[in-house]
């Protein structure tokens, strides 16, 4: 696919805050990322996979899924964790749980997904979903993905 990069689509779409809070987002995830983990690349004209992490969409639009939403891969998110997530972050997680859409995907009608010890029902492919988190929301998913890269670390949290 293209080489382009996240962070030039981010700045050729979106503006203001929302375009501020999604570079502060892939910093994040640049510098704890590798090569295997976290690497962005491009899936299409304004999708990019962040392996072991999810999907995200840059379209700027305002409509869904705009103008920026992630998907994260949250299936026994934080299980390994050295540390256990504090209760705002379980909470904060938990509000963000992608219901199925019944899109006719391989995974319809949703999974069983298990987030910091809670199960969910009829997940759309066990992912989060945050669609143009504000500052504070940016805050918390920074702090998921690092329990995410430490799930992966820890060799318990590949994508399933």
């Amino acid at each position: 696919m293209s080489d382009k990069r996240i962070e030039d689509v981010i700045s050729s779409v979106l503006t203001g805050d929302t375009q501020k809070n999604a570079l502060e987002f892939i910093a994040h995830i640049r510098a704890i990322g590798d090569a295997e983990n976290f690497s962005i690349t491009a899936h299409d004209e304004s999708g990019f996979v962040i392996s072991n992490m999810g999907y995200m969409m840059v379209n700027g639009s305002d409509d869904f899924p705009g103008p920026w939403t992630i998907w994260v891969e949250a299936n026994n998110l934080g299980e390994h964790s050295k540390t256990p997530a504090d209760e705002n972050i379980k909470e904060f997680a938990w509000s963000h749980v992608s219901p199925c859409g019944s899109c006719g995907g391989k995974c319809s009608p949703g999974t069983s997904t298990k987030i910091f010890g809670k199960v969910f029902e009829n997940v759309c492919q066990n992912y989060l979903m945050f669609t143009n988190p504000n500052t504070d929301a940016v805050d918390y998913m920074k702090k998921i993905a690092d329990i995410r890269k430490n799930d992966i670390v820890m060799g318990k949290g590949g994508l399933t």
